[in-house]
């Protein structure tokens, strides 16, 4: 039988962004359970006073656990209800994801949160799950693989375009960035392929990011209407 106690606590704080001090750090994240019998709390998401991302730890002996203001709320779901982005082109093949797969299978649960978005009144969708991964493909289709019912999610408050936009952004290297686990070229091509059968080109250049990509594309397209003879040269000829 629980403790009624610590049950209240878990329910109050599971799923609530905490500040858990110590006497050496203190930790921000996102309140798993509490360990009790360990004098511990499980912090997903954590990242440390000094700007380390520590991911999934349990605090031993905390000081204090502050509840943070509100954002957007962890829920737990049914992996069968989450849809990938259609924008997703990363392969998920290789041997590291594998054994991610066959660790999370035994564990039971991610250690992290993939992020989602309600779209079970978008139209725009062409599925009918409940939800749409925003961010964390690979932790949402690891797992898909490891045969796990429910995951918790964030799930957070984006319409259709926010959700692009937000997928772009970390996605696709700004012109001199970083480009550490962002698309390739040919991920890039396939991303930009599903976009524009999306929305307008117009609406797409919006985004700087994507311009020099975009611009590439049309002007291919104008290069090849020419050849085949579907568009004029701005010379009167074809």
């Amino acid at each position: 039988m629980g403790n009624p106690f610590y049950d209240d606590v878990d329910d109050t704080f599971r799923g609530v962004r905490v500040r858990v001090h110590t006497d050496e750090h203190i930790y921000e994240g996102w309140c798993g359970r509490w360990h009790y019998n360990e004098h511990g709390v499980l912090v997903y998401d954590a990242e440390r006073d000094d700007g380390e991302q520590v991911g999934a730890l349990t605090v031993s002996n905390p000081e204090t656990v502050e509840r943070l203001p509100p954002t957007d709320p962890i829920e737990e779901v049914r992996v069968t209800d989450i849809a990938p982005s259609p924008y997703t082109e990363r392969s998920m093949d290789d041997a590291d994801h594998e054994k991610f797969v066959k660790l999370t299978r035994e564990r039971g649960h991610l250690l992290t949160y993939p992020t989602v978005r309600r779209v079970a009144d978008d139209k725009q969708c062409d599925h009918n799950r409940a939800y749409e991964v925003v961010a964390g493909h690979r932790r949402f289709e690891t797992a898909r693989r490891a045969d796990l019912d429910t995951i918790a999610v964030r799930v957070a408050d984006l319409d259709a375009w926010e959700a692009v936009k937000r997928f772009v952004d970390d996605h696709v290297a700004i012109q001199g960035g970083d480009e550490r686990h962002m698309y390739g070229q040919e991920e890039i091509d396939g991303m930009l392929a599903q976009l524009r059968d999306d929305w307008a080109d117009d609406r797409l250049r919006e985004m700087g990011v994507l311009a020099p990509y975009l611009e590439e594309k049309l002007a291919s397209t104008r290069r090849e209407g020419i050849r085949q003879g579907y568009l004029t040269d701005g010379r009167g000829s074809k």
